[in-house]
């Protein structure tokens, strides 16, 4: 900053002043002052006018020469209004206080793409093992010449969840653009979750009751349908040696409608129910079992939120799980 570029960016208020000061020459004239006077009052006021200027400039000058300077030496710019100080003068204050807030969101922008980065490093990681599970399953098979259908069947379907289940992710990034709303009958959407769970349950000596009725709800059947293959996935894996039964079911209260899938597996550590709708969480179980992402039930609970559904779980350890869906029915 110099004085040339200051003159130029105050050319206005010079103009202003001059403008003011012929005019005020001119009543004086007008009033036939004496010239002495006349003088006098010409110099004050070029004087106070002068010293204004130079008090201003040597307020402004060295907080713009020390963010230049400080820009100059820093290799991350963004930096900068850390490093500066707060200026004394009102413009400087209102760019200085404007410069820290626009850099703090900058940097809470990146620290959250840099935690959306590390989510899916970690969640593809997982992912990559969970998903090779089932691939050495079917080279096993293919390695001993098995020839049991439903047994090949699972374990596609296995892989088929999971690439799904990625995709799912995907599209929850932006779910403004994926999903419809619509009135569904509840039992279908069920049934078909089933069916397409079908070959896991038969393997894994699964009951399936399906009390639905015939209720009708307003959701994404797409989406409704993929929530209840997570948690049919879920009854699946954490399901006990014995009692294996899986039973679908409603609780109706006005408009809104509950739907209830419960197990009677191993069920949810007291300590863990709490945080099994987080991003990646795996709990006790999950590490035991070596077959969990983490990502099912937070993707149920965020595609729930965006349908303005509810969802929510109740659990026993060792005696099974209820997971409640709730949506508008009428």
């Amino acid at each position: 900053m110099n004085w040339r570029l200051y003159a130029k960016d105050h050319i206005v208020h010079a103009m202003c002043i001059l403008f003011l000061l012929f005019f005020l020459e001119g009543i004086l004239y007008l009033y036939h002052v004496p010239y002495s006077l006349y003088v006098f009052v010409l110099v004050l006021f070029l004087f106070a006018v002068a010293v204004i200027a130079v008090y201003d400039y040597s307020r402004r000058k060295p907080f713009f020469c020390d963010l230049r300077e400080t820009l100059n030496q820093l290799e991350e710019k963004y930096m900068a209004a850390e490093m500066v100080k707060r200026p004394n003068f009102l413009e400087g204050k209102i760019y200085y206080d404007s410069l820290r807030e626009m850099t703090k969101s900058m940097n809470d922008e990146i620290i959250r793409h840099e935690e959306t980065k590390e989510g899916w490093k970690r969640y593809l990681g997982a992912w990559v093992h969970e998903i090779k599970i089932p691939l050495s399953v079917i080279r096993l098979m293919a390695y001993q010449r098995q020839t049991d259908e439903r047994k090949f069947k699972a374990q596609l379907k296995r892989i088929e969840t999971d690439i799904e289940q990625v995709l799912y992710y995907i599209r929850s990034e932006t779910p403004e653009k994926d999903y419809r709303i619509q009135k569904c009958p509840l039992k279908d959407l069920v049934d078909t979750a089933v069916k397409e769970n079908r070959d896991s349950l038969i393997l894994g000596n699964f009951t399936v009751k399906n009390e639905t009725g015939s209720a009708w709800v307003y959701t994404d059947g797409k989406w409704l349908s993929f929530m209840l293959g997570q948690i049919i996935n879920n009854a699946v894996n954490y399901a006990k040696e014995s009692d294996r039964c899986l039973l679908f079911y409603t609780e109706i209260s006005g408009d809104r409608l509950k739907l209830i899938i419960e197990d009677h597996g191993i069920g949810i550590a007291k300590g863990d129910l709490a945080r099994i709708f987080e991003k990646s969480f795996t709990g006790e179980n999950g590490h035991q079992a070596r077959f969990s992402t983490g990502m099912g039930l937070y993707l149920c609970r965020k595609m729930c939120t965006e349908l303005g559904h509810t969802i929510e779980a109740e659990s026993e350890e060792g005696k099974g799980t209820r997971i409640k869906i709730g949506m508008k029915h009428k």
